[in-house]
């Protein structure tokens, strides 16, 4: 390490030089940094459900539909009429559009002197014009099945505009220009806007938003505890300016690489801020304490930087569990770059700071106690040790009351339920669920001759049963069509008894845009399409549970059905988050036992040194269950994160008490050093780390804000157990923690 200082010192400018380059160029690649909002896309490319799901959005379309929801005293009347034909006009001029469905723009069939007339609801060249047109066009739309409920309500209060976007287009782009174009109209009433597309965009909205507003609120916060630490300029400007330049290379690099920013990793700004101070806080104490004492800095680096580079490691690792532990992409991404964002800030800590300082002058003074709220550490310290069976028996008592908490964690995967009760989203949701059965739509393709009247059947049998689920509206497939159409031919609503007249009624559907919704070319394939409101993942289970279970009966060589949708994904969402939990808390939990060990060189110790973070585990999930705070995509997260940041105190306070010991002195004395020394770095950092994520519960998602929460909490419960139950547990086991090997820094003091 001295020789890597003397390396900095002798190369000091060029290595500024480089470092600044490097800060301008990921600075210029930050403007192309993407957005993906989507958590659909959070899975794998290669899971089965998202498989089937592009298959059918590739071969029918219909995929990704953006719907707003009119609502007037009565939708049948000229002026409203006029705005929705001009409306769906537009919208369908719009590059990235498929297609729009609206009172004007929908087939109707009607009986004719020849047979059959196929054509439009409305004719939007010729729309009514008196009052007794629109209460016959009224009438006749809520007598007919497939409008009543389906893009018009029962109550003639409120319709649909369903816009199809497309798969190749800029699709946040174009669901914007949607919106735009609505909201521009001047149509007269509540509009509502619903369904993934407008829900996306809206989370696209909030994380560039939070980023804006987070960003800064936690750069104030590190600033402030940096100036009541240091109450120095150097001691501010260093670290900030370390995490600021591994936030931009953090960004450039995930810009360059195009991984966009997610939901989750939208938290990245706000971690290095919080976290990646503390490796330069460290690095600038050392300096002072230094410059306090009169003794040459070059001979201190070597302390510092080996146990800074440990606790490092320590939170690398923690992050880089989640590329092995988690099924979700983005998760996958988020720990990556999670982990190379500490990584930089780690590698400046030792590189670019200390050069900074070498351009400081190191002046001599008398210390001064800044926190005298710390001071208090000396007698909680007497109190802790002489305490140690009621200290122990206080942490299991917690224990036990988070394990019964823990039991009452539930799970969540519903994108609607990432907004706040009074936002758009929400209230759009309720409208189409009250109006029209909800917005989620459920498919399932089939698999069969399509004109086979008993595959039609089957199809018409499947539709029944969804009906009579409690969840499921506005099932309809090609069926209703045939039957509808066999109706007004004079043969019965239902389907026909041969295949040649099923062709027949085919036939006159050819060319109308309804056929490539619901029928492929060849006829080998069929969609039956339906929607469900936004129901919770153990509704949402069982749902999935209750069609598949009737598919795997109905399944056989001439016919097969395949479900797909919404629910399905955001079913393999839920499972891959149990997974991503187990999985990457044994992951982390593994790794950083294996960094406690390399610096005590005990396994004793190692399985010692994990327990405030175990404590800290069980305090998490009994929160989480107290408090009705579920299981999502974000505080997921929150597990193994807290165990590569929070063991840290644990790695500071056993590295000091393995100093005090090799010092001959007992166990209480060594304790009651440790306690008093570095006792007190281990508060300010787990405050400082502790109100940085406390900025995130002013988040616009909900999840960050319980993300944020929760990694404040243990953050304290990790910090506390350092300093009271380490304390304890060593002394009622008095095992030999110590190993007898030369350990990471050979025995030397950090004094950290």
């Amino acid at each position: 390490m001295e020789r890597l200082y003397d390396f900095l010192l002798k190369f000091r400018w060029v290595l500024i030089l480089i470092i600044f380059g490097l800060t301008l160029f990921f600075g210029y690649q930050i403007k192309n940094l993407r957005i993906n909002p989507d958590l659909i896309t959070y899975l794998p490319k290669t899971d089965p459900a998202v498989k089937l799901a592009e298959n059918i959005g590739d071969e029918f379309g219909g995929n990704f539909l953006a719907i707003t929801a009119i609502e007037t005293e009565n939708v049948f009347e000229k002026e409203t009429i006029e705005k929705i034909n001009e409306i769906t006009s537009k919208l369908k001029l719009l590059d990235g559009v498929d297609y729009v469905i609206s009172l004007t723009d929908i087939i109707d069939i009607k009986k004719s002197e020849d047979g059959i007339e196929i054509g439009k609801l409305i004719d939007e060249y010729n729309l009514p014009q008196t009052k007794e047109e629109f209460r016959k066009l009224k009438e006749y739309t809520l007598s007919k099945k497939r409008y009543r409920n389906r893009i018009v309500s029962s109550d003639g209060k409120t319709t649909l505009i369903i816009t199809s976007i497309s798969k190749e287009a800029d699709r946040r782009k174009v669901t914007k220009e949607v919106r735009e174009i609505i909201l521009n109209s001047g149509i007269k009433g509540n509009l509502y806007f619903g369904g993934l597309p407008f829900q996306l965009v809206e989370i696209g909205d909030f994380i560039i938003k939070d980023l804006k507003l987070l960003t800064p609120l936690v750069g104030i916060v590190v600033i402030i505890t940096l100036y009541l630490n240091f109450f120095t300029l150097r001691g501010v400007l260093l670290p900030l300016l370390s995490v600021l330049i591994s936030t931009v290379w953090t960004l450039g690099l995930m810009s360059l690489f195009r991984i966009p920013l997610t939901i989750i990793s939208d938290a990245i700004p706000v971690l290095l801020l919080a976290i990646g101070s503390a490796y330069s806080i460290h690095m600038v104490s050392k300096f002072e304490e230094s410059g306090r004492k009169g003794l040459n800095f070059r001979d201190s680096f070597k302390e510092v930087s080996i146990s800074v580079i440990l606790a490092g490691i320590t939170t690398i690792a923690g992050f880089l569990s989640f590329i092995v532990g988690s099924y979700l992409t983005a998760i996958r991404e988020f720990g990556l770059f999670s982990a190379i964002g500490v990584m930089i800030a780690l590698l400046l800590s030792i590189t670019l700071v200390p050069i900074l300082l070498s351009l400081t002058k190191i002046k001599k003074h008398k210390f001064t106690e800044r926190f005298k709220v710390l001071d208090r550490l000396e007698g909680l310290s007497y109190w802790i040790l002489k305490k140690e069976k009621i200290t122990i028996i206080l942490f299991s008592a917690i224990i036990i009351a988070s394990i019964f908490g823990t039991t009452l964690i539930h799970r969540k995967s519903n994108l609607v339920s990432y907004f706040d009760r009074d936002s758009y989203i929400q209230k759009s949701e309720k409208v189409l669920e009250k109006k029209f059965g909800g917005s989620v739509p459920i498919h399932i393709l089939v698999k069969g001759d399509i004109q086979s009247p008993e595959i039609l059947k089957k199809m018409k049998k499947m539709q029944d049963f969804l009906n009579g689920i409690s969840y499921v509206s506005n099932s309809h497939s090609i069926v209703d069509y045939i039957e509808e159409m066999n109706d007004l031919m004079g043969e019965g609503n239902r389907i026909p008894d041969t295949k040649e007249k099923v062709q027949n009624l085919l036939f006159l559907l050819e060319g109308e845009r309804i056929i490539e919704q619901l029928i492929n070319h060849d006829k080998t394939e069929a969609i039956i399409q339906a929607t469900i409101p936004n129901l919770d993942i153990d509704e949402m289970n069982k749902l999935i549970k209750t069609i598949d279970a009737y598919i795997s009966k109905e399944n056989n060589q001439e016919i097969n059905f395949s479900f797909t949708g919404e629910p399905l994904i955001y079913s393999h969402l839920d499972s891959s988050l149990l997974k991503s939990q187990v999985t990457s808390l044994l992951i982390a939990i593994f790794l950083v036992f294996l960094c406690v060990f390399a610096l005590l060189g005990s396994y004793k110790g190692g399985l010692i040194g994990l327990t405030p973070i175990i404590f800290t585990l069980f305090i998490i999930f009994g929160v989480m269950g107290f408090s009705s705070i579920p299981l999502d995509i974000a505080t997921v997260l929150v597990g193994s994160v807290s165990i590569g940041i929070g063991i840290d105190y644990s790695i500071h306070f056993l590295n000091r008490y393995r100093f005090e010991i090799q010092r001959k002195q007992s166990e209480i004395d060594a304790l009651h050093s440790t306690l008093t020394t570095t006792g007190k770095a281990i508060t300010t950092n787990m405050l400082t780390v502790a109100f940085g994520f406390l900025i995130l519960i002013f988040a616009n998602l909900i999840p960050l804000r319980r993300f944020g929460l929760l990694v404040a909490i243990t953050m304290l419960s990790s910090g506390i157990g350092a300093l009271t139950l380490l304390p304890a547990i060593i002394l009622i086991t008095k095992a030999k923690i110590i190993g007898n090997k030369k350990t990471l820094n050979g025995g030397k003091n950090e004094n950290c």
